[in-house]
């Protein structure tokens, strides 16, 4: 700043200074009012050409007002201009403050990140060494199986039959198999049981929801004993004790839509484990669906988070979330469901014999998708195995199998597109020019073709029965 002010000050002296000499260097002369006498004849020519040094009256117009410098004029406009540079400097300090303000709080976040990935890297290391103890535990308890297996062989076979005859080293023989076999057969039995309680499970459920429809029916009737009016029948779910079967109430929300009659406004919460969140479901009977399209209010165009966690109303449009879905159909086998709807009024069903998608880490994948079901009537035609394996994709995150393009861009919408897709059931609604609309809107490619965008949409799934997964 001082180097500002002491150029200003050199440029206002030598203002002053060239202001000053050009004043001075101007002289007013008097007034004359004779003429010059005549020049006598004899005067030579030549010398007339000599420079007269003399002014002589009227050569030359005199000034009427002296010239002048307005150094104050000048010394103002240099310190205006000093002015601005100050600012100016005083500006680029703020600015050389903040920006090492930035630098400070980056280091600090850099170092705590530095920090906290320390403290992750540590924790996967300890979970590391967990893992390789309990490797240690499995391949020594291996080892042991293995040296006792060995043992068995390793008896003679006059030992088993000497003593007391054949029929006790038959006996010997056969209450001295092998671990692996042993374990095998406990496995089997184990997967067995499992399979038959299932299957109890589900017809104990069956059983209760035909016994609880029918009290509700008799209730409405006035032909049942049970509660009042205004309440609430117990709900028959299973054995209570070693008595036999007798009415209890429940005391875990529902794991599916098969308990759909504990439904309210076809919405039932469910817990899928002891140790799960429950969380809300919109139900069509014993159907548990996840996607529902009727009109133009809710924008289907979204992100990766949005997808993730759903959204929407049960009551209405809305779309489940990916993490739901995949906590659905990875507890159990389910089947899948889609009904179309065309603006015309017609309707048209797809349904496959299984549905599963993967985990986030994995970009929720369309991991299983079983066989188109052919005896669905209307049927709308398989326009989703050309899907089947493909990663979930929106506008945000591109997974699909297109190179030089996004799929999710490309239809405004998102889902499991391959390269890209012949369907696209979260596209843009269209309540009008709807026959034209495009590959962004809502089509099923065997179902009214790729330009038409259809009125309705619901996906829909459900556990499959037990002994049809066995057969």
């Amino acid at each position: 700043m001082m180097s500002h002010q002491l150029v200003a000050l050199a440029i206002g002296i030598l203002a002053i200074t060239i202001c000053g000499f050009a004043t001075g260097s101007l002289v007013e002369t008097p007034g004359v009012t004779q003429a010059p006498p005549p020049l006598p004849p004899q005067v030579n020519p030549a010398r007339s050409r000599v420079r007269n040094n003399f002014r002589t009256p009227g050569s030359y117009p005199v000034p009427s007002n002296p010239a002048r410098c307005d150094y104050k004029e000048l010394m103002t406009n240099l310190h205006d201009r000093v002015g601005i540079l100050v600012t100016l400097d005083e500006d680029q300090r703020h600015r050389l403050e903040v920006i090492d303000k930035k630098l400070d709080q980056l280091v600090d976040s850099s170092e705590a990140r530095m920090e906290s990935m320390k403290v992750q890297q540590l924790n996967f290391q300890q979970r590391l060494d967990s893992f390789e103890h309990i490797q240690r535990l499995s391949r020594n308890t291996l080892d042991e199986l293995k040296d006792i297996s060995r043992t068995v062989r390793a008896i003679p076979q006059d030992q088993s039959a000497a003593g007391t005859g054949s029929s006790d080293g038959q006996d010997f023989n056969a209450s001295n198999l092998s671990v692996s076999d042993r374990l095998d057969a406990l496995a089997t039995l184990l997967t067995s049981t499992a399979l038959n309680v299932r299957a109890v499970q589900y017809d104990v459920a069956k059983l209760a929801q035909s016994i609880n429809r029918q009290r509700r029916v008799s209730h409405r009737k006035g032909l049942g004993q049970g509660p009042g009016q205004g309440q609430q029948p117990p709900i028959f779910y299973g054995p209570s004790g070693p008595g036999g079967y007798q009415p209890s109430s429940f005391t875990r929300p529902p794991s599916s839509c098969q308990q759909s009659f504990l439904a309210v406004e076809g919405i039932l919460k469910v817990q899928l484990t002891p140790e799960s969140e429950s969380f809300y479901v919109a139900c069509d009977e014993d159907w548990t669906v996840i996607l529902n399209r009727s009109t133009d209010e809710l924008n289907f165009e979204r992100g990766w988070l949005d997808y993730k966690d759903g959204f929407g109303n049960l009551a209405g449009d809305f779309f489940i979330g990916l993490n739901k879905l995949h906590a659905l159909t990875s507890s159990a086998i389910h089947e899948l469901r889609i009904v179309l709807e065309d603006f015309a009024g017609n309707v048209a069903y797809a349904g496959y014999s299984t549905f599963a998608i993967g985990s986030e880490k994995e970009l929720y994948p369309l991991n299983l998708l079983g066989r188109f079901q052919n005896d669905l009537t209307p049927s709308a035609g398989d326009s989703l195995s050309y899907h089947a394996g493909a990663k979930f994709s929106t506008v945000d995150a591109d997974n699909d199998n297109c190179i030089d393009c996004s799929c999710a861009q490309k239809h405004k919408g998102a889902g499991w597109y391959n390269n890209c897709g012949t369907n696209n059931l979260l596209g843009q609604y269209f309540q009008q020019s709807y026959v034209q609309a495009g590959e962004t809107g809502i089509f099923w490619d065997t179902f009214q073709g790729k330009d038409y965008s259809l009125k309705r949409v619901r996906m829909m799934i459900r556990p499959v029965n037990e002994e049809e997964a066995r057969r």
